[in-house]
């Protein structure tokens, strides 16, 4: 790949550096910088602290961004040719980059990763994308991969990661790609100077098993950014003349033949970026360049390869993150201080300090216009026989799922997060802020398609607030089963959107949809956290609509945070510290009934409580001891209305995780 413009970097010259898990500056600059050979590396420990965080249990504010974080491998070509690039051991070399999913099967990169070089031929050229699940990280060892590395380049020898390193791989195709430099490929506008890509990963839908981001609406100067990325990570010698410094931290004349990041052995750590710690407060977008690449400058620092990764902001409306653009490549003059022919900038040589930029993404003009595209192919669907593909209606996405049309949605009367004295329980609950969609007379919401069981017993609920003085009166069915007819909604303790829901037992089977509509003389209104669950299944986690509604309060706070979530033998499992709180909503909680509720620890919990919190803000609790790492618990609640349940874990434990969560009314 050969052009002036080339990605940005990450100051991570210490012990333990962070190398290459996006492509690496593809097309050379016109001159590198020369070395100051008097440089002492920092420590790993002041170098991890102000730069990043291996992160290896998605939680909090930037779970979804995580989740939606993947890796794009792309074969190195001959630019004549288009043959593979051998190494000097005859392996073939590859450059990484980051994607960012946007829907089930559509992922944004850089258009210069995936350049007319490399990928001259899209339809008929599949890339392996890499999908990171959670995992426990004694179970990974990387520090002791880290240090682990020796030998002579290019047959260095390395300790691989541990058993609990654990990804998946899927087949995608590039599908359009803005930014004449790159060789524009369908691309739906004229982005002369962009560079942005667009991936299909086709039906296996890697964003229903993961997650995937709404697009920002807009961008700005001085806005929080973040970055969910991935690297492998090695130790450096402090002895500049040694084989592991001239092959692997120096990036001498831009040949990947020549350092060790190319070659295919190396294994990548899911990566996020940090907040600045002196002063304390987040990296913040800067201003855009004006000539070169049309991108918009960051605090944020990677190496040459963070290229492709999402840069995203907070939507503090909605609590969730949204994709601004892919890293992008720049060119050299922007600052003539970045150590160019290095893999990774050096600390201790061009520190950065606020204020000062650094990596710069593509325009979020450009990722608005390649998500525009939307297709009735591209939806969660049937997963597993019994699951619904539950929507998310923060995202744009999810919206335009159910309307096929114009997205519209509206906020709730109250500010979110709600925690003022007029809050209700499920008000101050909600784990993300989920808007309205209005829904007019006569219309109705459709769901995508769902493998119902027949006989099988599901729970159904929606959250339905009146637009109009006329109330709404809701009429609910799965095919041709019809669940509720012109029902008015209840709105328990003053709630800002009242509720519909049933249990009921399936008459068929198959591939089935879930509609809501408006019955005969009812009022517009506008619906949000549409939830139908299995009343028999247990939820293992697996795939993101099993995720949604899970969150985590903190001690002494009352506002829930995504869930963290880890990795137990059957896959996804949710995390809980000690004195955390681990909340369970949007699981259709019907009134009047009684329940029953069991999952699997990683470990014999003693101490621990759960139980319910109702509507009126009552909770109703009982000892949760777990007995061959199993907790089965009955709860009687009258005729309250539960809003979520919830499991306490006391100050002072160890981590538990938890899965396979069963809440079966009766």
């Amino acid at each position: 790949m050969a052009t002036t413009l080339r990605a940005a970097w990450f100051g991570a010259s210490f012990h333990l550096a962070i190398l290459g898990g996006a492509l690496a500056a593809c097309r050379p600059p016109d001159e590198a910088s020369s070395e100051d050979p008097g440089v002492t590396p920092q420590q790993v420990q002041l170098a991890y602290r102000n730069y990043y965080d291996v992160a290896f249990s998605p939680g909090g504010a930037m779970a979804s961004s995580q989740l939606s974080r993947g890796t794009v491998f792309i074969p190195i070509r001959h630019p004549d040719t288009h043959e593979p690039r051998l190494g000097l051991d005859g392996s073939p070399l590859r450059y990484t980059c980051g994607v960012t999913f946007i829907s089930p099967r559509k992922a944004i990169t850089a258009a210069h990763c995936v350049d007319d070089i490399n990928v001259w031929d899209p339809p008929h050229q599949p890339l392996e994308v890499r999908m990171y699940d959670p995992m426990v990280e004694a179970d990974v060892k990387w520090e002791a991969t880290a240090k682990s590395l020796t030998g002579t380049f290019p047959r260095y020898h390395r300790t691989p990661l541990g058993e609990g390193y654990s990804t998946r791989s899927y087949q995608c195709r590039v599908v359009a790609r803005c930014g004449n430099a790159y060789g524009a490929y369908n691309c739906p506008g004229n982005f002369p100077r962009a560079d942005t890509a667009l991936l299909d990963c086709g039906p296996e839908s890697p964003g229903c098993r993961y997650d995937y981001l709404s697009v920002a609406d807009h961008e700005g100067v001085g806005v929080p950014v973040s970055m969910a990325w991935a690297h492998e990570v090695y130790a450096i010698p402090e002895d500049r003349g040694s084989d592991l410094w001239r092959h692997y931290t120096r990036y001498d004349g831009y040949d990947p033949v020549q350092n060790y990041h190319y070659y295919p052995a190396n294994q990548l750590l899911p990566l996020v970026s940090r907040p600045w710690s002196d002063p304390p407060r987040p990296t913040v977008s800067l201003g855009v360049t004006l000539i070169g690449t049309d991108a918009r400058l960051t605090e944020l620092h990677g190496c040459h390869g963070s290229s492709g990764s999402g840069i995203t902001q907070l939507n503090v409306g909605l609590g969730t993150q949204e994709l601004l653009g892919p890293v992008a490549t720049w060119d050299k003059w922007v600052f003539t201080a970045h150590d160019y022919d290095f893999l990774c900038e050096e600390p201790a040589r061009t520190a950065r300090k606020p204020g000062e930029g650094g990596l710069g993404y593509a325009r979020l003009a450009v990722t608005q216009k390649l998500a525009e595209g939307k297709s009735t192919t591209d939806v969660c669907g049937t997963e597993e026989p019994g699951l619904f593909p539950n929507p998310l209606l923060w995202l744009t996405h999810d919206i335009w799922m159910l309307r096929k049309g114009m997205v519209g949605r509206q906020s709730f009367p109250k500010r979110w997060p709600c925690t003022d004295t007029t809050c209700t329980a499920w008000e101050r609950l909600r784990v993300v802020n989920e808007p309205l969609v209005p829904v007019a007379r006569g219309e109705t919401v459709t769901l995508p398609p769902a493998n119902v069981v027949a006989g099988m017993t599901y729970r159904v609920s929606v959250r339905i607030r009146s637009l109009e003085s006329t109330p709404p009166l809701i009429t609910l069915a799965l095919g041709n089963q019809t669940l509720l007819r012109g029902v008015r909604p209840v709105a328990h303790a003053a709630e800002s959107a009242g509720l519909v829901g049933i249990a009921f037992k399936a008459t068929r089977g198959g591939s089935q949809v879930l509609q809501i509509s408006a019955a005969q003389g009812s009022g517009a209104f506008a619906v949000t956290e549409i939830t139908a669950v299995s009343d028999t299944l247990a939820n293992g986690f697996e795939y993101r609509s099993q995720r949604v509604g899970m969150g985590i309060v903190e001690p002494g706070t009352r506002t829930p945070i995504p869930a963290t979530w880890t990795r137990m033998a059957s896959g996804f499992a949710a995390r809980l510290k000690g004195g955390q709180r681990f909340l369970v909503t949007r699981q259709a909680f019907i009134r009047g009934r009684t329940w029953r509720v069991e999952f699997d620890t990683s470990r014999d919990v003693a101490g621990a409580t759960c139980g319910f919190i109702t509507s009126d803000n009552r909770e109703l609790r009982m000892s949760c001891n777990s007995v061959s790492r199993h907790i089965l618990a009955h709860f009687n609640l009258g005729d309250a209305q539960p809003v979520a349940f919830f499991v306490d874990l006391p100050r002072g434990q160890p981590d538990v995780a938890l899965d396979n969560l069963r809440i079966e009314s009766r």
